[in-house]
This record gives C-alpha cells, sequence and structure tokens, in this order.
C-alpha cells in the first residue's frame, strides 16, 4: 500500500514515551494514512514484541547498537525512499502531536513549491517556564547555531522562512533526501538537522517554521551525566565548523569552541555532584 507519508519515531530507552508519540500521531487529522517506522536504537526483545502485537503494521527496525541520531534515522530514511512516500516526519519519542498536526503542515508545502523543510513550533517546560522553540540561525563569526525561543508566540502567527530549524519534529520532502542525500552519520548527535537544513538552502530549498502548529517537547534526555552529552556536542560543535568553514574562517570558531566547552564542562560537572552529593 502507497503512502504519501511515512513517519519514523527513534527510539533510546524511552519504549513508553515512544508508544505515547505513536498513539498520538495515529489520533491526528492524518494519523492513519501514514506509514510507521521504529528504530530501536537500544534493541529490546519485550518492546519489540509488544509494538508489534498492539501495533501489527508498524515497521520495527532494530539497529545493530546504538548509532546516533542521525545514522539512526537514515536507516529508516533509506527504506522509505523506496516505498513511494512523498513526505518523511522525524520525531522524537518524547514530543507529543495535537490533532490537527500533518494536514497544515501538507499545506505548507502545497503553498510554496520550493519548500524542503517544515517544522511546527515546539512548546517546552522546564522548571515550570513554558517557552516556544521556533526556528535558527548560525552565526558565522562563532561557528555557533543558535535557537530562536519566545515565551509567547506571537499574536500574528506566521510561516517564517529559516536558516535551519530543529529536527525533534519536522516534516521532510523526500526528494531533499535524493537531491542532497541523508543526515550526516558523522554527527552522531547535534547539529545533524542544522547541517542538514543548510545542505537544502544550498540546494534551492526554503527551510519553514508554521508557528500555527504546536507541539509539545517533554525533553526526556538519554544521558545519565551531562558532560556526556557536553563531550558528544562538542565533536558536533567542531565537525560542523570543519565542515563548513575554511582557513582561515574557521580559526576563531574553533577557538571559541575551545574555550567555551571546557567552562560549561566545569560548569555542569559543578551542579551534576552538587545535585547527587548535597
Amino acid at each position: 500500500m502507497h503512502h504519501e507519508i511515512s513517519a519514523i519515531i527513534l527510539n533510546y530507552k524511552h519504549p513508553k514515551d515512544t508508544i505515547s508519540c505513536l498513539r498520538a500521531l495515529l489520533k491526528t487529522d492524518a494519523g492513519k494514512e501514514v506509514a510507521y517506522y521504529i528504530v530501536d536504537n537500544s534493541p529490546d526483545e519485550r518492546f519489540e514484541r509488544e509494538i508489534k502485537k498492539q501495533h501489527p503494521e508498524i515497521n520495527y527496525i532494530a539497529s545493530p547498537t546504538n548509532l546516533g541520531f542521525a545514522a539512526g534515522n537514515n536507516q529508516a530514511i533509506r527504506k522509505i525512499l523506496g516505498s513511494g512516500s512523498q513526505y518523511i516526519l522525524i520525531i522524537n519519542p518524547d514530543v507529543v502531536v495535537e490533532k490537527s498536526f500533518f494536514r497544515p503542515l501538507l499545506s505548507d508545502f502545497a503553498k510554496d513549491k520550493m519548500a524542503g523543510v517544515v517544522a511546527p513550533a515546539i512548546r517546552h517546560q522546564q522548571k515550570g517556564i513554558t517557552f516556544f522553540g521556533l526556528w535558527g540561525k548560525v552565526d558565522w563569526k562563532t561557528g555557533k547555531a543558535t535557537h530562536v525561543n519566545l515565551r509567547q508566540l506571537p499574536k500574528n502567527k506566521t510561516v517564517k522562512k529559516a536558516e535551519f530549524v530543529t529536527f525533534a519534529c519536522v516534516l521532510v520532502k523526500a526528494d531533499v533526501f535524493r537531491k542532497v542525500g541523508l543526515l550526516d552519520e558523522r554527527y552522531f548527535m547535534y547539529l545533524e538537522d542544522v547541517d542538514f537544513c543548510l545542505q537544502a538552502k544550498k540546494a534551492g530549498f526554503h527551510i519553514l517554521l508554521d508557528q500555527n502548529v504546536v507541539v509539545d517537547h517533554q525533553t526526556s534526555s538519554s544521558f545519565k551525566r551531562p558532560t556526556d552529552k557536553l563531550a558528544i556536542s562538542f565533536r558536533s560543535q567542531l565537525l560542523f565548523i570543519n565542515k563548513w568553514l575554511r582557513f582561515p574562517n574557521n580559526v576563531v570558531p574553533i577557538l571559541f569552541a575551545m574555550l567555551l566547552y571546557p567552562y560549561l564542562y566545569v560548569l555542569w560537572t559543578y551542579h551534576f555532584y552538587k545535585r547527587d552529593f548535597s
């Protein structure tokens, strides 16, 4: 059966979140017309049996090991590109969508023929504070990708062109992958979304953020220690700088990263041990 949309949920030790995300997608405006792929970066036979029993139509892919975000999603993207789907949803398991979800995003593609990537606004809640993650831009002087976060969405909600959007939840036209390639698997985690959006823009596609569509991101962590997350982020930052900037333009961004990340490492380590031993 041909599906216009295929959706990928990448699981890593969050089976309950993955099932909640899937059920929310199934209840959306086009949920039952979508082909679903669950990529499990932490293969668990019990989870596999449970998901296949409850949802036999799901395509379950067990990774040989934790491949990271880019390589994990690419396993499903390769299969989908051969299936005939026109659009590919990439969504984190800790994201919950509302009923009106697919149709507005598809409408954005219909209105802008050069649209290649469309993302919703992402609502976060941390320590009782609500804020919305929107688009982002790269400061090429430092090589730092910065996300635009607002406490409230603008009253006049628009569909905005962006330099990049987060891939925590994003709908991508399949032809973009065919033209620019898959996610760069050298990024284990972080900045693969920025990198892909820049590649798509370079190829002539538009990157859009639809403020009229809002999803909730629970921000569950796959890391026991914040310093592990920081180390992976640092590696991705150096990869990003060296991929997109050439000497001498990469000197200042590399120095900036080498000064910034040790400071963050000390700060996060202090808070980590203070939390655990206070």
